[in-house]
């Protein structure tokens, strides 16, 4: 898309505005967390020791929504976004936004049971901790022939993350014995169709719309018992509801237009490098309303809608907010995503 005079101003007073409102606003993290699920008072430990034995008590294949903040702020109570997905043993990463070492680690999974990673598309809140999960997923057992997937450059991203660390792989490599990581193997696309299958799963991805970002992706993961598909970051879009047409699980960004019209104007109003028309026309254009999300749930025919990527994260919106918005259009079961949430 496009602003009137200066999209990467417009968009850097957004992001330092959003940050400023969302600080000025915040609770403490106690109370924070605890306002993510209605009615819901445990902490992040016995967050992750429910998931931990939802995961070692599993049948079948189970999700873990590891993230499920929008946008590359820091200190909010949720985690930018990232999710695994679990398969007789195996483990699938998708996106790694910041933190996603922590909560995968939370969960009691594995470094070395991680078969596979993917990324929608190259936003830091999807992107910034890649490089990290791969060295510390090294350092902690995961397999060099793990294989990566997404959109271009993430070839190049990986050659030039992996030469950034070579010192400090090299180091660790002779003082703790074994082989530097030197190479990860990585297929790119950028075209809708399918990307990679193996024993456990199949998976294909659907190009999105989420500007100034080209290509950007949804994709859809079909195991053995369930399939499950994401929306990825991006406005509405029929070509999503086809690509998780009769999945058991669709997880899908959402954005709360009144929450977000309400920091528009906070933010235009406290910074002069922001204007509140172009804010609003940079989330119109990028992100979906929730009652849209509803409205592509039910022409997909879906199982069960997860409302991830919630926007704004902070303020705090109410589930019953979100899950009645959503509930205009869709009929089935509506879940309102949180950290370390097991499906």
């Amino acid at each position: 898309m496009s602003f009137d005079k200066n999209p990467n101003s417009t968009r850097r007073a957004l992001l330092g505005g959003m940050a400023a409102a969302a600080g000025a606003a915040m609770m403490s993290t106690a109370r924070a967390q605890s306002a993510i699920q209605e009615n819901d008072t445990l902490s992040l430990d016995q967050r992750a020791d429910l998931a931990k034995a939802a995961l070692r008590d599993a049948r079948g294949t189970k999700l873990v929504m590891l993230g499920t903040g929008a946008g590359p702020m820091v200190g909010m109570p949720r985690h930018q976004t990232s999710h695994v997905m679990m398969h007789n043993g195996s483990a699938y990463v998708l996106d790694f936004g910041l933190g996603v070492s922590n909560e995968f680690a939370r969960t009691g999974l594995l470094f070395n049971q991680v078969r596979a990673g993917f990324l929608t598309h190259h936003h830091p809140d999807h992107n910034i901790e890649y490089g990290p999960f791969l060295l510390l997923g090294w350092i902690y057992g995961m397999s060099p022939s793990v294989q990566m997937y997404g959109p271009p450059p993430l070839d190049q991203m990986t050659k030039d993350y992996l030469r950034s660390q070579k010192a400090t792989l090299q180091f660790w490599a002779e003082d703790l014995g074994g082989t530097p990581l030197t190479a990860v193997p990585v297929t790119e696309f950028s075209d809708s169709g399918f990307v990679m299958a193996d024993e456990n799963v199949r998976v294909t991805a659907v190009r999105v719309e989420h500007p100034p970002v080209n290509p950007a992706f949804g994709y859809r993961f079909d195991f053995p018992d369930r399939s499950i598909a994401f929306s990825g970051d991006t406005v509405p879009l029929d070509a999503v509801a086809q690509m998780a047409k009769g999945a058991d699980i669709l997880v899908h960004e959402a954005m709360n237009i009144d929450a977000t019209k309400k920091l528009a104007q906070h933010i235009a109003r406290d910074n002069p490098k922001a204007n509140y028309d172009q804010i609003m026309k940079h989330m119109m254009a990028d992100h979906s309303p929730v009652e849209e999300v509803g409205r592509i749930a039910q022409e997909a025919g879906v199982k069960t809608l997860i409302l991830s990527h919630l926007t704004p994260v902070m303020p705090v919106t109410p589930d019953a907010v979100w899950r009645s918005a959503a509930a205009k259009h869709f009929k089935g079961e509506i879940l309102v995503g949180y950290d370390l949430m097991v499906v």
